[in-house]
Formats: structure tokens, sequence, C-alpha cells
């Protein structure tokens, strides 16, 4: 055999393996992809599993008799033990009649009532109250099977009253008997039907029933509570306990916390919130990811609102105006950018540039209304000058005069600004917009799209350039034959045809800004709310993962939630990235034609 042959066949083998290792390299990371998305929706899972209860053996026990001291006999009115609610501490205590008269009193009031209420209407009877877990909402059922749930919430004058939050659904028969759950915000109801029932105070509706087959009735049933660790329900009868094991580790979480508004204790109205921790035992977390998305696509938005004109607008010119060596260093300059560490942006940007923009901040925003007018005047002054002057200044050399006639209007519009605002504002431009309601933070989403913007840059540069010099020169140059000026063959011919793949350089762009996570962590306020003012900060998922993950306990409902929130963020980078790349393959395609 020839070495010729040898070599043919040599090379055929060596194509063979490299096209095999390329296309296992491929299904690899689609496969690791997989992997990751199914992780993480495995941790999810716990999550959507419904609650459960067993029922165990009753025990007997010895007759007894459940006979609170009751402090309301006083009150004029006859008091059952279902109508006395003492709250844990024993601090807030509420007595109520049949008829839905109620009187709150303190531990340290002596006598009488703090306040007095009506919890009902005169058409329904009262039958059960009792408080949640942290003293500050109480449970009320009716006879009807209604079952409503108020909160201490105080006047403008400071005095404590109850207020109406929130229906939960009714059931078949009367309510006779409320249990909260300990440490938490959950409870269980037994109506006359003998239904066991099981809520949690935010999620509107109950979470698990069971019919027991008791006759629950006033007399024969005694009391309905939890155990310490709530995972065993106690009904009480004059001679026998009916236990129940409940499975329901996480209550707090369902697609009502996570996506809708909840009117939570200690707040006004319904409101979007996320908070996790704190220093009290009886908290309630609160895992709304309303504003923590808003977060992400805040810092996303502004960060492209500065980087997508700039990078855009950059790779026209170096593509279709500058000569090649000047593009070269140009692209090479503005590619290394990409290079450079996004925690020492974030540092930057919260150290330096977050205290300058607040010190300037009205010279900041009327410097982006005149730069662009600033450049038209140049660009009309232009053709007027000298054409020994225009001729010295080819080939590239423009951007230097651009340059320098910038930074004298940046200069100039700076300078002015200080006088401005403290002739136009007594307090300053920044305490002016306090008093319009734009409220102002020195960590703001301003901060963060400009130092997020630097970061987004390179990538929309590259993509960009390189979809304008894909587009056929021959085109550009008929254009220019036909009498067309350059800026025409760019508006007309180029524009028009690379237009997919600027929209997908955006897209990439867009991906990357929602991904970022040490600029937003070190220069914002990190502070969840749910307002696009570009003068608050943010909190975004990635921040919230980098800051709790590691803090979560290991199968928590918060452990469980943050893997929410990294699904969310997978979703939301893996629908921008796959709609970038078929608007990139389109644009092929339109290529491939010409």
């Amino acid at each position: 055999m020839s070495k010729s042959l040898l070599l043919q066949r040599r090379r055929r083998w060596y194509n063979r393996l490299f096209k095999a290792l390329i296309g296992l390299s491929g299904v690899s990371v689609l496969l690791m992809l997989a992997a990751l998305f199914i992780y993480l929706f495995s941790e999810v899972v716990p999550l959507l599993r419904p609650v459960t209860g067993e029922p165990l053996a009753p025990l007997s026990l010895p007759e007894q008799v459940v006979t609170p001291d009751v402090a309301g006999n006083r009150l004029g009115w006859p008091v059952t033990p279902a109508l006395y609610a003492i709250s844990v501490s024993g601090y807030y205590q509420l007595v109520a009649s049949s008829e839905g008269q109620a009187c709150f009193y303190t531990r340290q009031q002596v006598s009488g009532c703090q306040q007095q209420w009506w919890l009902t209407e005169s058409v329904d009877t009262l039958t059960s109250i009792s408080w949640l877990s942290a003293e500050q909402a109480l449970l009320a059922g009716y006879k009807s099977g209604r079952l409503q749930q108020w909160f201490l919430v105080p006047d403008n004058s400071g005095i404590v009253k109850l207020q109406l939050v929130r229906e939960l659904p009714a059931q078949s028969s009367a309510i006779l008997h409320i249990a909260p759950e300990q440490n938490r915000r959950g409870f269980a109801t037994l109506n006359a039907a003998g239904q066991l029932a099981l809520y949690y105070s935010a999620a509107g509706r109950p979470l698990w029933q069971r019919a027991t087959g008791l006759t629950a009735d006033e007399t024969d049933i005694k009391a309905v509570e939890f155990s310490a660790d709530n995972k065993l329900l106690s009904v009480y009868s004059a001679n026998q306990q009916y236990r129940f094991t409940l499975d329901n580790p996480h209550p707090e979480v369902n697609w009502q916390t996570l996506w809708h508004s909840v009117w939570y204790e200690g707040f006004s109205q319904p409101d979007y919130v996320w908070q996790t921790s704190s220093a009290s035992d009886d908290y309630q977390p609160k895992f709304s990811l309303i504003p923590l998305t808003i977060g992400t696509l805040k810092a996303a938005f502004y960060a492209m609102l500065f980087a997508a004109p700039l990078a855009i607008m950059a790779a026209i010119y170096t593509a279709c105006f500058l000569p090649a060596g000047p593009r070269q260093r140009i692209k090479a300059l503005i590619e290394l950018m990409a290079a450079f560490p996004t925690v020492i942006l974030g540092f930057i940007a919260a150290v330096w540039l977050a205290p300058v923009i607040e010190s300037n901040l009205l010279g900041l925003l009327l410097w982006v209304l005149v730069l662009p007018l600033s450049v038209l005047a140049l660009a009309a002054v232009w053709p007027r000058l000298p054409s020994s002057w225009q001729h010295r200044c080819s080939g590239g050399s423009e951007v230097i005069v651009l340059m320098v006639w910038l930074m004298v209007v940046s200069g100039i519009v700076f300078f002015a600004a200080q006088y401005l605002d403290s002739w136009l504002f007594t307090d300053g431009f920044r305490f002016y917009l306090d008093k319009l309601g734009v409220y102002y933070e020195q960590r703001n989403a301003l901060v963060i799209g400009i130092a997020m913007g630097f970061a987004v840059v390179p990538g929309i540069f590259a993509i960009a350039d390189d979809v304008l010099h894909q587009v056929p020169p021959q085109l550009t140059r008929g254009a220019l034959a036909l009498g067309a000026t350059p800026w025409q063959a760019v508006i007309r011919i180029s524009l028009p045809l690379a237009a997919p793949g600027l929209i997908a350089a955006c897209l990439v762009g867009f991906g990357r800004a929602m991904g970022e996570t040490m600029i937003i962590l070190m220069a914002t306020g990190n502070s969840p709310i749910t307002n696009f003012n570009l003068f608050e900060g943010l909190r975004s998922l990635t921040a919230t993962l980098a800051i709790e993950l590691p803090e979560a306990t290991v199968g928590s409902s918060h452990f469980r939630v943050l893997f929410v929130a990294a699904l969310l963020l997978l979703l939301f980078t893996f629908l921008a990235n796959t709609a970038a790349e078929i608007v990139r393959q389109r644009l092929r395609k339109k290529y491939q034609r010409l």
C-alpha cells in the first residue's frame, strides 16, 4: 500500500475521530443543561407536594372537664371556652358573646374593656375564636361555616383595633374549634360535621381536609391542639384523644405567597414582600418572588438602556466608517473590557461612582440632554469648516476632535450645574426630588445601569460588529455607485439587513445582564422593592442567591424557595439566549440567499 493511501486513510480516521469528539461535546453540554434543570426542579418538587394527614389509634383518657378561668363573666354575657381567646404570652385577651360582641383587654388592665367591637353581623352567630401564634391575628369561626381573620392594627391615634383582612372559604357547618400551630401561622378547624381542616393564614384556602367521623358538638369535643413540632394534631373528647400525624413541612410557600400580594401581620395593606429572617421566634417568613423578579428585570433594563446604544453605535462606526487599521485597534480595546473583573466594577461603582453621581445629579441629567445636541451641533458646523482643516482630520482622526469637543462641553455642563443647583433649588436638586415623591438612594438603579453597562458593552459590540461585517459588500457598493452617501448606505442597506443580528446581540446582552451578580451585590442597597424608580435600589435573583443560599437551612422552606429563584433565573436566561439564537439563524439564512 502506497504512502499516500496511508495518509489519506489516517486523515479520514482523524476526521471521524474529531467529528465524534465535537458531537460528543455538544451532546455533553445538552446533558449538563438537562441535568442542571432536573436537579433544580427536584429541589423544588417538595414544595408542590400536598399536605397529608393519617389517623393514629385513639387513646383513652380519664374523664375530665375543660373549664378555663374566664374573666369575661363580669361583662354581663355568657362566655363559653370556645369564645375566650388568650394569647401565648397571656398579654392579649379577648372575650366574645355568641352575638359577636367582643371585649379586648391586656394583662395590665384591672377592669373593663380596652376596646369593644362586633365580630359578626346580626344574622350570624359566633361559635369560636383563637389567636394565632404571634398574637397579632385573631381567627373567628361562625355557625354558618364562615371563617375570618382579623389583625390588630393601630389607628392614626395609636389605639389598637381589630381590622378584618381576609375571609377564608366557608365550610359546610358551624366551626366549633380553632387550634393555632406552634410558632407558625397555620391553624386547624373542626366543624359540627366532624370535619378537620388545616389552613395557613396567607394561603386563602384549606391545605388539608378530612372527615373524622366524630360527633363534633359542643359537649362531645373538648379541645383541638397541635404538638410542639406541629406534626401531630390531637382532638380531645370527654374520655379519648384522637390523633392525626401531619406531613406539612412548607405551609408558608404556595402560589399565593410567591406571586400575589399578601396582607401580612404588622402591615397596613397587602404587599409584595421578601423578608426571610428576623430575630423573633414568632417571625412570619415572606417569600414573594415579585420584588426579586422586578429587581432583576430593572437592573437588566437600565443596563441595556446604557449599553445597547453605545455598543451598537460603536459597532456601526467601526464597521462602516473606520479604516481597517483603527478598526482593529478599537475592536481589540473594547473586547478587552470583557476581561475586566466585575467585582472591580462593582467596587468602583459602590465606592466612587455612587457618591459622585449623588453630588452631581443635576449635572449628569443635564449632560445626558446636552451631549447629543452638542454632537449634532458639531456635525452641523463641520461641513462649513475650511477644507484644509477637514483634510487634516480625515482617516479616523476626527474621533479625536469629537472627543475633545465632548470633554469641553461636559466640563461646561458640570461647572454650570453647580450654580444652577444652588440657584434654582434651595436645598439642592436631590432633596427637591424627595418633595416630588421621587426618593433618591445613593446606591440606585442609575449606578447599576452605568456599571453593568460597561460589563455588557463588549459582548453586544462584538456580535454587532460581526453582523455588520456579514452584510454583503456588493450591496453597499452598489448603493454608493448610485450616488448614495455612506450614511445613507448604512441607514438604507446595512442596518435593515443587520437588524435581526443587532436584535440578537441585544438579547444576548440582556441575558448577560440578568445573570450579573457581583456588581448588583456591591453597588445596590439590596432592598427588595417593587418599582422601576431610577433613583432607588433593587434586589435581584442572583444577589439573593449569593447572599442567602449559604446561610439557608438545608431542606427548609427558605432553601426550597431559593431553588425556585435559581430555576426562574435559568429560565429567563435560557429564553433570552434561545431567542437570540433563533434570530441569528434567521439572519444567516437571509444572507445565504443574497
